[in-house]
């Protein structure tokens, strides 16, 4: 049977560190509302959608592949690997973004953010390298450092934002502030251990990169398409919020979606990343991971209904007094998109599981019919020709089924493993 109590420890160190960079995030926000405009948000919204979409394939996804081998030598040629990825996809990204740019920027009804685009490909290699020795730092259970990460993340973040935002206009401190806080920390985390992890890595030959770039090719080849589609169900309708609506009905969104990013990446993000790392040990070792699993969901579904219930209150009622009147709408997204934050908060945390049992298959269809939902959803809001709080009513509606779906489909996947995996819940 699965301890929780080491596994709590484990979340703990995490979220520590996420809870202190989020909050301050959160405390400040009444003040970037009044140094920035709900336009502004709305720029940001576009540029965080270019790079979350070439981020989650910065190194092909093969990063996600870290903590499953069991020989340190094998999972060191797949660093190595995944870096040289980071570095490739960077250089084509710049180019691709340069001769585009201006193509690209007015089909997202965005050209003002032209003069920073130059910023995407740094926030790319920057986050690209982050997420890679993430994922090694998760494999060697180094998680108080991945928490002193995310505090200077946070602090670098808000520093940049609130300076810039009181010298200057336009959205230039809020893209600068996020490009500088995905850039910092990768350095903690790559000295790790990094004696025994650069003796390993200059081993390395190009016939080692090979063999496991063969070996892992399913998660290039089914995993980054999945992330791919990931990204954009997360981040599609706020770019057709402003596409439809305006720049500054997106903001107004993207602002809704950091209210319940506060307990989603504190707590859900810790969860999921301890818990990749715990799932992974137990298919090693012949544990419970089906216990590991209901454990997991059951606990966050209990701390999340209370949570996300408070957190939609507060934008119902508060969030014109707090961030301004120009913000009232966006008090009403929290309220539509509630259900399916709690959905998220307890479905999600153990999308783990299906890239250890390597089973990219099921995470591509899951991915596939959230993807058919939420392109339903924005057909619908546009035929019925909705109003902003009802496509977002809509589009929270079917979000919450599709979280549903995840729980159900990681369940099946333990589940439906040859040998029994399960054991008492």
């Amino acid at each position: 049977m699965f301890g929780f109590q080491g596994f709590r420890l484990k979340v703990l160190q995490v979220a520590g560190g996420t809870a202190l960079s989020q909050g301050m995030l959160v405390l400040a926000s009444p003040v970037l509302t009044r140094l920035y405009s709900p336009a502004d948000f709305g720029a940001l919204a576009v540029y965080l959608y270019l790079v979350t979409t070439l981020v989650i394939v910065a190194s092909f996804r093969y990063e996600s592949a870290l903590p499953i081998p069991e020989d340190d030598r094998e999972a060191s040629h797949l660093l190595a690997l995944c870096l040289l990825l980071v570095a490739l996809t960077t250089s084509l990204a710049s180019v691709g973004l340069y001769l585009a740019r201006n193509r690209i920027l007015a089909w997202m009804g965005c050209p003002p953010l032209a003069a920073y685009l130059w910023l995407v490909p740094v926030s790319v290699l920057g986050a690209g390298s982050y997420q890679v020795f993430n994922a090694w730092a998760i494999r060697k259970g180094g998680y108080a450092r991945i928490a002193r990460t995310r505090v200077t993340q946070g602090l670098t973040t808000l520093g940049l934002q609130l300076a810039v935002g009181a010298v200057a206009s336009g959205p230039v401190g809020l893209l600068v502030g996020d490009a500088a806080g995905r850039t910092n920390g990768t350095r903690t985390l790559a000295m790790l251990d990094w004696r025994e992890d650069w003796r390993l890595l200059r081993q390395a030959r190009p016939g080692d990169l090979w063999r496991v770039l063969v070996r892992f090719r399913r998660f290039p080849f089914i995993s980054s398409g999945t992330a791919f589609m990931n990204t954009l169900n997360l981040r599609l309708p706020a770019l057709l919020l402003a596409v439809h609506f305006g720049p500054a009905v997106a903001g107004g969104f993207t602002l809704a979606q950091r209210v319940f990013a506060l307990p989603s990446s504190v707590i859900g993000e810790s969860v999921a990343q301890v818990y990749f790392g715990e799932f992974a040990r137990l298919s090693h070792g012949g544990g419970s991971l089906m216990g590991l699993f209901k454990g997991t969901v059951r606990r966050m579904l209990l701390l999340g209904l209370p949570v996300m219930a408070l957190s939609s209150l507060a934008g119902w009622y508060l969030f014109p007094v707090v961030f301004g009147p120009a913000w009232k709408e966006a008090g009403l997204f929290v309220v539509a998109i509630a259900p399916m934050a709690l959905a998220q908060f307890a479905g999600a945390c153990a999308d783990g599981s299906l890239l250890v049992l390597e089973r990219q298959d099921l995470s591509f269809y899951r991915e596939a019919l959230r993807s058919g939902l939420f392109a339903g959803a924005i057909l619908a809001a546009h035929l019925l020709k909705l109003g902003p709080v009802m496509a977002v009513c809509l589009f929270g509606a079917t979000g919450t089924v599709a979280y549903v779906g995840y729980g159900l489909v990681t369940w099946y996947a333990i589940h439906s493993l040859p040998v029994p995996a399960g054991g008492p819940s």
